[in-house]
């Protein structure tokens, strides 16, 4: 069985990408490259627009539980 996606999982593949302003959701697919494929199933439902903090990034995936 596959542990479902966390807040947390998403975080860490993103550490660090806010630092220098707005990233897209393509962006974001791009740094978690190296995630398990559900991580990207998740980050791909995300609209096409730009998200200047993580937490902009929580309020359209409203759904996906802080942590285990």
């Amino acid at each position: 069985m596959t542990a479902e996606v966390t807040r947390v999982e998403i975080a860490d593949q993103l550490e660090g990408m806010f630092a220098n302003g707005a990233v897209s959701k393509h962006d974001m697919l791009i740094a978690a490259a190296d995630a398990r494929p559900e991580v990207l199933e998740v980050l791909a439902a995300l609209p096409d627009r730009r998200y200047t903090e993580l937490r902009q990034v929580w309020e359209d995936l409203p759904r996906v539980p802080v942590g285990a």
